[in-house]
């Protein structure tokens, strides 16, 4: 089994710094205790995933404030940063860079305008593959910063990221953890049916042996102009999808999908019914292996009277449960095609399907990958630069980049030339609680 927190909506701005004037520190203190009691009776979390709007106006001060809290949650329930999965919301937006006045504010218009898939994605790959200061991405500058600690940034190559789950469900099947960027067109014109998805980000949706597909949006479909395109894609492939924005707790499950809706964990208090809540989301492989079926049960959490308690749900029910069938998968052998990586199809008849998931020190190897990422990204950047170049991964021309970009570009190197090693003893050597662990990336370090 594994089990999930869901925030959304957490809207951290300066004024969240525990002065008389922040009226949500009562809800995060309320939160902390109710995690804390393992309200949902697992033994531990698995993993935190957050559907947007972490900041309120998208400045990198929201997001220190934000992660301040996290820090909180983390230490309550035993996670950290790596175990921790975001999109962006429409406050995850700077408006500075997309003012009515400003060409990105026209390029929006010009794409709420032509109600046609084909000018959308021509537009959109125009844009993100021709225009070299990628200003379709500025607004998400500083949301971008904080995401890329976790890897959940949205860049021009990877507008919707992708990831494998590092833990496993019974039967050794697999979570892959999909993050949409539904706030790629916002602006002060948001409104249902004003914003977009796109087909880049939904291309890569497929079934694969052995994975279960959870997908991250930040807006519902009621508010994408593809809503029935994103509609048709999800219930095809993802039977658990994961929404926030309209600050509304609702849990809506049918014969093909689970869809939660978060309610906003700080709402405004303007908002008619405002209730805080969150879910606890555990999933589990049950049945045989020839006719496995995935158990989902959600656990939701309403703040009131100044705790959090069960929230009932339609059937008055304090727990929904629902179960979906999955293709029957061996994971020693594999007589199907196969989806690695968003890769093509590789067709494997009757092979043995060779996964390395462990690395040298028995550290699951994208945890790894997860940890080193989250720890080089703590370094400040003079560190950052010296961890890189003692590690053989930088090259000339890099300054040139965007810094986001070559950060980026560091770590695609040190994976295609083997150097994850190498680049781990880079940061340790200015990381105590790295140089207190074996390099899970070289040989002999195995505890």
């Amino acid at each position: 089994m594994l089990t999930f927190l869901h925030l959304s909506d957490i809207h951290f701005s300066r004024q969240n710094d525990a002065s008389q004037f922040d009226l949500d520190q009562q809800i995060r203190r309320a939160l902390i205790v109710d995690l804390a009691i393992r309200p949902d009776g697992c033994a531990k979390y698995d993993a935190l995933l957050i559907t947007g709007d972490i900041a309120y106006s998208g400045k990198k001060k929201e997001y220190e404030v934000a992660e301040n809290f996290l820090g909180e949650v983390y230490d309550m329930t035993g996670l950290s940063m790596k175990d921790t999965y975001i999109v962006p919301g429409n406050h995850d937006v700077d408006r500075d860079y997309v003012l009515p006045t400003f060409p990105l504010w026209a390029s929006h218009e010009e794409i709420r305008r032509n109600a046609n898939t084909t000018h959308w994605r021509e537009t959109i790959q125009t844009q993100l593959q021709k225009d070299p200061s990628q200003l379709l991405l500025s607004p998400f500058h500083a949301y971008n910063d904080f995401a890329q600690q976790c890897g959940c940034n949205t860049t021009a190559t990877e507008l919707a990221w992708n990831l494998l789950f590092p833990g496993a469900l019974e039967f050794g099947f697999k979570v892959r953890l999909r993050g949409l960027n539904s706030a790629l067109i916002s602006d002060e014109a948001d409104a249902p049916v004003k914003l977009l998805v796109s087909e880049f980000q939904t291309a890569t949706l497929c079934d694969t042996p052995g994975e279960v597909n959870v997908v991250m949006s930040h807006h519902p479909p009621d508010w994408l102009m593809d809503k029935a395109e994103l509609r048709q894609a999800l219930r095809r492939f993802a039977p658990v999808t994961l929404f926030g924005h309209e600050h509304s707790v609702r849990v809506h499950p049918d014969d093909k999908q689970i869809q939660l809706f978060a309610g906003a964990l700080q709402p405004e208090r303007d908002t008619a019914g405002w209730a805080p809540t969150y879910h606890i989301v555990q999933l589990t492989i049950q049945g045989t292996r020839e006719q496995p079926q995935l158990l989902v049960r959600v656990h939701t959490r309403e703040y009131n009277n100044f705790a959090f308690r069960i929230w009932r749900n339609e059937d008055a029910g304090t727990v929904c449960e629902c179960r979906f069938n999955v293709a029957p998968w061996n994971p020693d052998y594999v007589d199907t095609a196969i989806t690695l990586n968003t890769a093509a199809p590789v067709i494997l008849s009757g092979a043995k399907l060779m996964t390395s998931v462990d690395t040298q020190s028995g550290m699951p190897i994208a945890d790894a990958k997860r940890e080193l990422r989250v720890y080089f990204f703590r370094l400040p950047t003079p560190r950052r630069y010296e961890a890189a170049f003692n590690a053989g991964l930088l090259r000339d021309g890099d300054d040139s980049l965007d810094p986001q970009v070559m950060w980026a570009e560091v770590f695609r190197r040190a994976e295609a030339e083997e150097k994850l090693g190498a680049f781990w003893d880079g940061v340790a050597a200015h990381t105590p609680e790295m140089k207190e662990k074996p390099n899970p990336f070289k040989e002999g370090s195995r505890a």
